[in-house]
């Protein structure tokens, strides 16, 4: 009785039942497993994504802080070096508005030891000054918080006087003695990062803050735009400070919103920034997908062995081609850049592998390519580009048939390709610019002035040969005389003793114009300026003489010589003074009982930290009009009438100054002009240049060199 119900069971669970009882299962649980697994694993790529994007914007972001706080680091640097504790405070505006700054920077000031403002950039010292020693930037130098040569960025605070919402980048000050004087500001526009914050945002949720590393937000571009917020007491903000860099996953405490951030911290300056996307926006980007895999499991249940193995292959695929997409991309970009940058007319390209040198893109006109492409064949050059880790910038004479070019070039080394043999090959990219033309313009704008100049002091020194020539024609007319008359050969060796004497004074002005109208060579060397200043009166006393113009020198004792080209230093004085000439007949005009006057004067600059040398030329023709000093070096700016200047010694005078590792500026004495040129003092026992800095402060309004 039992067996047949025995046998109905075994026919029942059969192999063939219990297979299609697995494939039910597989269809009805795995799809539905694989769809979980396959959107878990792609929302974690999201989610990995999303860091290394928060990774990526929070590591630019901090470099383009970096340089952007950098320039402004120098300047506060460069100010505190040159800064002298003496100053009053209409000598500190003064110093202040030399330097050009970047327009985010709203004021440029000075505090005392005590805190009060000694001047800003803003307006001129007048009044009753600001007391700033309760704000936190001045504080912690007063306190010595701060190290001496450490740049401190302050919490957001409203400037008093500027009235903008700013963060303070400060410096302390020291005198003579090294002790604390003061501190210099420069107040930086909040308003300028969260502007740079918002563009960068994909989405509204999206956060880019800059903190500081005592917990308060600089800038905050989010949600809520915000800045001054304090988080220090907030479990995330403890976290990000725990290691330089860090991914994580946080509510805000200012907006609640939940976020995958990424933070790093500054080894420079005081700063974390940190970049996060919302986790909404996280997912929302998966939702698509989400739709997609949930319809495809349900709809191909019983494919979903195929359906599974297609879509690890798929993935895989993807990435793959995503990624040779975006080198292809990345090659064609960098092909039509280069292909670009051949076609500009005097910048020549070049490929150099260990087969050789090849040029990209068009073949450029001239004899760049071929010039250059010799001098990257040489063996030299290959073992120099072998070496390189990082693009460096050369200037190189390279030979030509007609003349040596003069071309500047950029060498950027490539990743190393790996060889047939096994061996890494060192590739390389070199950007050159023919420079000869434009070397060529500048001398031949300095042979024209220097002409110029000449051409304005022929009277004065024909006027200046004549009187040695009367000299000698009386003496040979007394010798002469005497000779009938019988006289002894005494009287006769005076007459040619005067006669020698006034062709060696002719021999020496002539010489001495010759030297100056020849072009100067390209060797700098040490050269007393009281030499320069001679040589330059040598030229042009003469001329003064006749025109009733006294001038004046005084050197200091023991001065040292400056490293120079002594002709084009003359050249320059020659162009002061000239200068100082015009405006002193000018002034004639309208005084015609004037009695003009030109001091030179050759001193020790002990104002700045190198060691420099000072020569001033003043007059007293009542000085340049205030409205057009920050103009007076620009090239074909002249207050002289039309036809009487070319605009274009004091652009000449600028840039052969600047050349020589000097500066040269101009303001109004009691009297008249000073202008004050600057050079690098030499060692007198070696005879080498000791300064080890030259003046970065140039105002924007200047010419280049």
């Amino acid at each position: 009785m039992n067996k047949p119900k025995e046998s109905r069971m075994a026919r029942l669970i059969n192999p063939v039942t219990l297979l299609f009882a697995a494939l039910v299962l597989l269809v009805g649980g795995l799809p539905l497993a694989s769809a979980v697994t396959l959107y878990t694993l792609y929302s974690q790529t999201q989610r990995h994504e999303a860091e290394a994007g928060a990774h990526r914007t929070a590591t630019l972001l901090l470099e383009s802080f970096e340089q952007t706080i950098g320039p402004i680091d120098s300047l506060l640097r460069n100010f505190a070096s040159n800064y002298n504790s003496t100053w009053n405070a209409d000598q500190t505006y003064n110093a202040l508005k030399e330097y050009s700054l970047p327009p985010t920077i709203v004021q440029f000031a000075v505090a005392d030891k005590t805190g009060m403002m000694v001047a800003s950039n803003l307006a001129p010292p007048q009044g009753d000054k600001v007391d700033l020693s309760d704000r936190e930037h001045i504080q912690v130098h007063m306190k010595k918080n701060v190290g001496q040569g450490d740049l401190f960025i302050s919490k957001p605070i409203l400037g008093r006087v500027s009235k903008n919402w700013t963060i303070q980048l400060t410096h302390a000050l020291p005198d003579a003695e090294g002790n604390f004087a003061g501190v210099v500001i420069m107040s930086y526009a909040i308003s300028d990062f969260i502007d740079f914050y918002k563009r960068l945002r994909v989405d509204e949720d999206m956060l880019v803050s800059l903190v500081g590393l005592d917990g308060v937000v600089r800038a905050r571009a989010g949600e809520k735009t915000s800045f001054g917020d304090d988080i220090s007491k907030s479990e995330t903000f403890q976290k990000a400070m725990l290691k330089k860099e860090s991914a994580y996953e946080f509510n805000s405490p200012i907006d609640g919103i939940a976020r995958i951030a990424y933070s790093i911290r500054s080894d420079r300056y005081p700063i974390l920034v940190v970049v996060g996307y919302s986790v909404n926006y996280v997912r929302a980007k998966t939702a698509a997908f989400r739709n997609a895999i949930w319809g495809t499991a349900l709809g191909l249940a019983v494919a979903l062995l195929i359906v599974g193995l297609l879509t690890v292959r798929y993935f895989g695929t993807l990435k793959r081609l995503e990624t040779q997409e975006m080198e292809a991309r990345a090659r064609q970009r960098e092909a039509s850049v280069l292909e670009a940058i051949s076609r500009v007319p005097g910048v020549s390209v070049m490929h150099l592998t260990e087969e050789g040198p090849s040029e990209i893109g068009v073949s450029a006109e001239g004899p760049l390519p071929a010039a250059l492409e010799n001098y990257l064949g040489t063996e030299s050059f290959k073992a120099l580009a072998g070496k390189l880790t990082e693009p460096v910038v050369r200037q190189a004479h390279l030979p030509n048939a007609d003349r040596d070019l003069e071309v500047e070039m950029v060498v950027v080394p490539l990743r190393a390709m790996e060889a047939a043999s096994g061996a890494a090959q060192k590739e390389v990219v070199v950007f050159a610019v023919d420079q000869t033309l434009r070397r060529m313009e500048e001398q031949k704008l300095y042979q024209i002035s220097k002409l110029a100049s000449l051409g304005e002091v022929a009277t004065g020194l024909a006027h200046e040969i004549n009187q040695p020539l009367g000299v000698i024609r009386l003496a040979a007319s007394n010798a002469l005389i005497g000779m009938k008359k019988g006289m002894g050969p005494a009287h006769l060796a005076l007459k040619l003793d005067r006669i020698i004497q006034q062709t060696v004074r002719m021999t020496g002005i002539i010489d001495h114009m010759r030297i100056f109208g020849r072009k100067s060579d390209e060797r700098v060397q040490p050269c007393k300026p009281s030499d320069a200043v001679e040589g330059a009166m040598q030229v042009v006393g003469a001329h003064f003489r006749l025109d009733n113009i006294g001038v004046d020198t005084r050197y200091e004792s023991g001065l040292p010589e400056v490293i120079c080209r002594q002709n084009q230093l003359e050249q320059v004085l020659i162009n002061l003074m000239q200068n100082a000439r015009d405006a002193i007949q000018e002034k004639r005009k309208r005084q015609p009982d004037l009695r003009g006057h030109i001091q030179v004067d050759a001193e020790v600059d002990r104002t700045g930290a190198g060691h420099f040398v000072k020569i001033k030329v003043s007059d007293n023709a009542g000085g340049i009009p205030p409205e057009v000093l920050d103009r007076i070096f620009q090239p074909f700016f002249t207050t002289k009438p039309p036809g009487k200047g070319t605009g274009l010694g004091l652009s000449v005078s600028f840039g052969i100054i600047r050349e020589h590792g000097g500066d040269i500026k101009v303001e109004n004495g009691p009297e008249g002009a000073i202008f004050t040129i600057r050079l690098p003092a030499s060692d007198a026992r070696s005879g080498t240049a000791v300064a080890t800095t030259t003046p970065s402060a140039v105002p924007s309004v200047l010419p280049a060199a």
